[in-house]
């Protein structure tokens, strides 16, 4: 269950990240870099949580299903 609260909770500073560029862009309009930083942390984190959910997978802490 832990495991599964973490994926979640990553995936919900993703998309804080995603909304902090989107912020960023609109109000500083290309001046700063604020939102490539922002957008290479949302990367970041996407590769963790794939990476996360691959090394779950492998240890049977999340049980693949086909769809």
């Amino acid at each position: 269950m832990l495991f599964k609260i973490i994926v979640v909770a990553l995936l919900g500073f993703i998309l804080l990240s995603l909304g902090t560029a989107l912020f960023s862009m609109l109000k500083d309009k290309g001046q700063s870099d604020r939102t490539v930083k922002a957008l290479t942390v949302r990367i970041a984190l996407s590769v963790g949580v794939f990476v996360l959910l691959g090394v779950g997978a492998q240890l049977g802490l999340i049980q693949p299903h086909g769809i």
